[in-house]
C-alpha cells in the first residue's frame, strides 16, 4: 500500500523538505528552479524510494493536506516501516487516497519571515527548520536517526497552518499556538469572520461569494457572512493592494489562484478563505453614481496572509 508523508528528500537539493516547501519553490519566481516540478524520494538513505508530491502543482488549493505518497514499495529496512504503531511524524499508511492526516502541529506562525535563502544553499540555524514539518524515522546519510535532529515549530505558511485547523485532530488544537506574540490554544485563532469583533489579531476565515478586481489597484474577497454593526448588518471584505501582489515573487502563484477563483465563482462552487495579519475596519465607500455605502475592509500586507480552500 501507498505510504504517505509530510516531508520528502529533494534529489536536487539534496536535502529533505516538506511539501510546502516544494510548493514555495515551485512558485517562487525569483528561484531558479520556478515553475519546475523536483525529483522525490524517501527521506531514509537506505531506502530513498521515489515519492511524488500531491497538491503541491495545483493552482487551486483543495481541503487535503499537502503531502507526499509513495510510487513504489520500500525496503525491508526502511525506517519508515519499522515501528509501524508508532507512526513517525505526518505520515500516513495509504488506506485511502486521501487519509493524510497531519499530525505535527506547528507552535508558531511568523508573519514576517527572513527572504528564504536560495534552493541548494545551507540555510542559517534559525531557519533552517521553518518550514514547519517534523522529521521522520529514517536515518540520514550519516547514519543518523532524522527524528534525533532539532526541528523548530516556527513556520512561514499559512496554508500548513489551515491544513492543521482542517485536519480534524482536537488534542493537538489544544495546544499553545502563537502569531505576532500572541499565545493561546491552536484553535482560538481561528474566528469566523462574522465574529471577528470579538477579538483581534486571529485567523479570520469564512466562505466568500465575490472577486473584485480593482485595475492596478488591487483586488478584493467579500465574505458570505454578514457582520452587525450597531443596528445595521454590514460586508467584510479582505482586501490585498496591488503593490503587495507586484512585490511579492510568488505573483504570478497569486494572480493564477485569482483566476481559479473567478472560475469557481461564476460556477457557484463553495470557497473559503482565510486570512491572517490584518484586522477589519470599517471604511465608507462612493459609488460612481455619487453616493455611498460603508463596509469593512481588511487590508493585507503580503499576499501569504491569505489563504484560500476550494470545495472542488
Amino acid at each position: 500500500m501507498p505510504m504517505k508523508f509530510g516531508r520528502a528528500y529533494c534529489e536536487e537539493l539534496q536535502e529533505p523538505i516538506s511539501s510546502y516547501k516544494a510548493r514555495e519553490i515551485y512558485t517562487d519566481e525569483d528561484d531558479e528552479r520556478f515553475g519546475k516540478r523536483l525529483t522525490f524520494s524517501c527521506e531514509d538513505c537506505v531506502c530513498r524510494a521515489r515519492l511524488t508530491a500531491v497538491g503541491v502543482y495545483m493552482p487551486r488549493k483543495s481541503k487535503r493536506a499537502l503531502h507526499f505518497r509513495s510510487l513504489e514499495d520500500h525496503v525491508p529496512e526502511c525506517g519508515f516501516l519499522r515501528g509501524n504503531a508508532t507512526r513517525g511524524a505526518d505520515r500516513g499508511d495509504g488506506r485511502q487516497e486521501d487519509d493524510f492526516k497531519i499530525t505535527q502541529f506547528p507552535t508558531e506562525l511568523d508573519l514576517t519571515p527572513r527572504r528564504r535563502t536560495r534552493a541548494g544553499a545551507k540555510p542559517s540555524a534559525s531557519t533552517e527548520s521553518s518550514d514547519g514539518s517534523a522529521p521522520g524515522r529514517g536515518r540520514d546519510v550519516n547514519g543518523e536517526s532524522v527524528s534525533r535532529r532539532r526541528t523548530s515549530t516556527r513556520t512561514r505558511y499559512l496554508d500548513y497552518v489551515v491544513d492543521c485547523f482542517l485536519s480534524g485532530d482536537e488534542d493537538s488544537k489544544k495546544k499553545d499556538f502563537t502569531v505576532a506574540g500572541k499565545t493561546k490554544a491552536f484553535r482560538q485563532f481561528f474566528k469566523r469572520i462574522r465574529y471577528f469583533q470579538d477579538e483581534q489579531g486571529l485567523i479570520y476565515y469564512g466562505a466568500i461569494d465575490k472577486l473584485k478586481v480593482y485595475k492596478n489597484k488591487g483586488v478584493g474577497l467579500r465574505f458570505v457572512e454578514y457582520i452587525w454593526s450597531g443596528e445595521r448588518k454590514q460586508r467584510v471584505w479582505a482586501y490585498i493592494p496591488q503593490e503587495h501582489i507586484d512585490g511579492s515573487s510568488r505573483r504570478r502563484a497569486f494572480l493564477a489562484e485569482m483566476q481559479e477563483l473567478e472560475s469557481a465563482m461564476a460556477a457557484k462552487e463553495v470557497v473559503e478563505a482565510y486570512f491572517v495579519g490584518a484586522y477589519p475596519q470599517l471604511e465608507i465607500i462612493q459609488r460612481d453614481d455619487g453616493k455611498a455605502f460603508e463596509s469593512y475592509k481588511a487590508e493585507l500586507s503580503r499576499v501569504d496572509h491569505i489563504s484560500l480552500r476550494f470545495a472542488k
